[in-house]
């Protein structure tokens, strides 16, 4: 006979039952998130430089006008796209003496604005830390001969230079191995309700009630093994 309904008591009482499996299937998990990202992701490290991009045509005023902003903002939008040209890719990994192409060198960098403001932060990314600060410092060096020459009525300074990071930004362990343990947890209890679901056994005199919508008169209580032996002993009497 199939329950009527289940209720939030049998889930409880399920996954009281499984808890040892719900335990042992989320450390698995978290166990095998953490070996993957230690042993299996490429560790990638990344490190930044600014730059300050200005318009040529400034007024000999003491004070910068609206006007000096706006142009401001617009060539710092075309500088931002102009970083990782051709021609400046070039230049870098020429002063590199070609340790990275400049396809390769394309891949690794990616540059922004700063929101409000004429900065435009660069970030290099890749495998090797010592490389990805030289990627940086270089082009901090190179990059403003070459974007003023190609980008007319703006020029770039460097705000400041790369460092070589200690650590790697990606994978981020931690947050992996939390984030197996979390999808553990949620996959063994998510098939344990599942399991509370589909039962249709008959466990408690609830279940009947529920069953067949009549009321229980009365139940027999349950004998332990050593109770059953000894009411065998003295029927032998």
């Amino acid at each position: 006979m199939n329950k009527v309904e289940i209720t939030f008591q049998d889930i409880l009482w399920t996954l009281k039952k499984y808890i040892l499996w719900i335990v042992a299937v989320s450390l698995v998990s978290m166990i095998a998130a953490w070996a993957y990202s230690t042993y299996f992701v490429t560790p990638i490290y990344s490190t930044s430089i600014s730059v300050c991009v200005f318009a040529n045509d400034r007024s000999t005023a003491s004070s910068v006008t609206t006007g000096e902003l706006t142009a401001d903002a617009s060539i710092a939008n075309t500088y931002q796209v102009l970083i990782t040209s051709q021609p400046v890719m070039n230049a870098v990994s020429e002063d590199l003496d070609g340790k990275v192409s400049p396809e390769s060198l394309r891949s690794m960098i990616t540059a922004s604005v700063q929101k409000n403001t004429q900065i435009i932060n660069v970030t290099i990314r890749g495998t090797r830390p010592q490389l990805i600060a030289d990627i940086g410092n270089s082009l901090a060096e190179v990059g403003p001969t070459v974007l003023n020459a190609l980008a007319h009525g703006g020029e770039m300074v460097s705000v400041d230079h790369a460092k070589t990071p200690s650590m790697p930004s990606s994978p981020n362990i931690t947050s992996n191995t939390t984030v197996g343990l979390v999808l553990g947890l949620l996959l063994s209890c998510s098939v344990v309700i599942l399991i509370a679901l589909l039962d249709t056994t008959i466990w408690r005199e609830e279940d009947l009630e529920r069953a067949f919508n009549i009321p229980i008169l009365g139940s027999v209580p349950p004998m332990s093994a050593a109770a059953i032996a000894a009411a065998r002993r003295k029927r032998r009497r």
